[in-house]
């Protein structure tokens, strides 16, 4: 869905991919989470944004989109980090989602110090919703933040805490009732019809926040029960690996694809995107893990 959500103009196709996708990935995000030293995270994800955004900026060099004067400006350095709004596009497209997980990461453990506020982790969620509801009347997150990615973590932080409540429960997707799937399953189907397009990266949210949160929450239910659902198949488990190459080169990917294949094929692009990196998905698993995101090195502990 991210790969479609970047690459489709279909207005009504995004509406509904936008009003779920990303608050899904931070609910799996909480339900998987596990402390780990701050380096070691910063690590797991900063060797792979150097690494695909070096590739990204090799692609747009060889198609004449930055010329070569322009590598080693500070413009570029600041496209290459790129760690807020207002400094271009940047190299590895939805770093923002990086910054704002990394951060909700450092509050809820990964920082030792910081770690006691995972204890009240349903309180801060609750008031980041009430906040959130309130924010276009008070203080805008960019204006608290400046424009600064990690101001993302806060409205991305009640669905990370929903994951982390899945968890604490022990909660499994066929635990949900018919009936409750049918009900969840129609709030996903009317509310984006009703909300209209919402997006945590440019801080739009429909109607409400709350809306968008309740709604977020049906679909990814709901996605989770339709998903166990499905057989079991090793690709699951491949993708599941690559989601950082995934989404580090699915762009240039794509770009590059559209140069040769005819406009018919344009909104197919996305299927050729996972049959290209299927294997060196794998390769990266068993040979460079730091490339999925995999920090192995026995001196981080």
């Amino acid at each position: 869905m991210m790969v479609v959500g970047h690459w489709t103009s279909n207005s009504f196709l995004l509406t509904y991919i936008y009003s779920f996708h990303m608050p899904a990935l931070f609910v799996l995000s909480g339900m998987l989470y596990k402390p780990r030293p701050f380096l070691k995270t910063c690590l797991s994800f900063g060797i792979p944004v150097a690494f695909y955004s070096m590739l990204n900026l090799s692609f747009l060099v060889m198609v004449g989109r930055i010329d070569y004067s322009q590598v080693l400006t500070k413009d570029m350095a600041l496209r290459f980090f790129h760690y807020r709004y207002g400094l271009g596009d940047g190299l590895f497209m939805g770093d923002w989602f990086i910054w704002a997980l990394v951060a909700i990461r450092m509050i809820m453990g990964d920082i030792h110090y910081l770690s006691g506020c995972r204890k009240f982790y349903v309180l801060l969620s609750l008031f980041v919703i009430v906040y959130m509801s309130f924010e276009t009347h008070l203080f805008s997150i960019d204006t608290v933040f400046r424009g600064w990615y990690v101001g993302r973590a806060i409205p991305s932080l009640p669905f990370f805490c929903f994951g982390l409540l899945l968890k604490e429960r022990k909660w499994i997707p066929q635990s949900i009732p018919m009936y409750t799937s049918l009900i969840i399953s129609a709030v996903a189907i009317l509310t984006p019809l009703i909300n209209g397009y919402c997006s945590i990266n440019e801080n739009v949210f429909g109607l409400s926040y709350v809306l968008f949160f309740l709604n977020a929450i049906a679909s990814t239910l709901f996605l989770f029960y339709m998903s166990s659902k499905v057989p079991f198949f090793k690709v699951f488990t491949v993708f599941s690996k690559g989601t950082l190459l995934i989404l580090g080169l699915h762009i240039p990917v794509m770009q590059a694809l559209d140069m040769f294949f005819p406009s018919c094929f344009h909104e197919f692009l996305p299927i050729f995107v996972f049959l290209i990196f299927y294997f060196p998905i794998i390769w990266m698993d068993k040979f460079c893990p730091e490339l999925l995101g995999k920090v192995r090195w026995k001196c981080i502990t």
